[in-house]
């Protein structure tokens, strides 16, 4: 990716979009202390937009700055994966209890069509895509929620999320661990049975939990 690209967003977005790319390749790894000098170096970029672009970045949690410690990327540990995983699970029910009776013809033509998107990017082996593809097909339930506080709190998660999905990504490739499981899913979601939906999340979440651990081990 180049700032030169046809993308409707101001530099410091640029910047900002580049900087989240090469965290999600690990190009910038987990706990890698950062200047604003050595990363305007690598990117060639003058300082004002990489300095937006850290302050959107820090925000979101991918980058942390601490005083008398100055810039790194996130850490990443089983305990927090292990709590994640937990909310992720929580939350994820919740929201399937909330949505069930909202489902629609035309919100699960949505959810279909974005798991045709998450497979396209997987057959392609864009990291970065099938990521984005997997937080916007679980994304899906609870923008039909409808519940501003539950979306808040998904929204404060997904940049963990992504973190983790790297990783695993990095490790495992992108060509379908987890894609029999995101079928389901949709399968599911189509169908009248709560019960089998809510049971799935469940299995999903651990199994992702296992396997994003070992991955997390295996990238340290």
């Amino acid at each position: 990716m180049t700032l030169t690209e046809i993308r409707p967003l101001p530099i410091s977005g640029q910047v900002r979009d580049m900087l989240r790319d090469k965290i999600m390749a690990g190009d910038l790894a987990p706990c890698e202390k950062l200047t604003e000098t050595n990363l305007a170096g690598r990117l060639n970029i003058s300082r004002g937009p990489l300095r937006e672009a850290i302050l959107q970045l820090t925000e979101e949690g991918l980058l942390v700055k601490e005083a008398y410690r100055g810039l790194r990327v996130r850490s990443v540990s089983r305990r927090e994966l292990s709590e994640l995983y937990s909310m992720r699970t929580t939350l994820e029910r919740f929201a399937i209890e909330e949505s069930w009776e909202k489902r629609t013809d035309a919100a699960l033509d949505v959810l279909k069509r974005r798991l045709i998107r998450l497979e396209q990017a997987r057959t392609a082996k864009d990291v970065s895509a099938a990521v984005d593809g997997e937080i916007a097909l679980h994304s899906w339930i609870y923008e039909l929620s409808g519940h501003s506080l539950l979306k808040s709190h998904w929204q404060k998660l997904v940049p963990l999320v992504q973190i983790y999905m790297s990783i695993h990504n990095r490790q495992h490739g992108v060509t379908g661990v987890f894609m029999d499981a995101n079928h389901k899913y949709v399968d599911l979601m189509q169908g009248d049975d709560r019960a089998a939906i809510l049971n799935h999340i469940g299995e999903h979440m651990q199994k992702g939990l296992d396997s994003v651990y070992a991955s997390v081990e295996a990238d340290r």
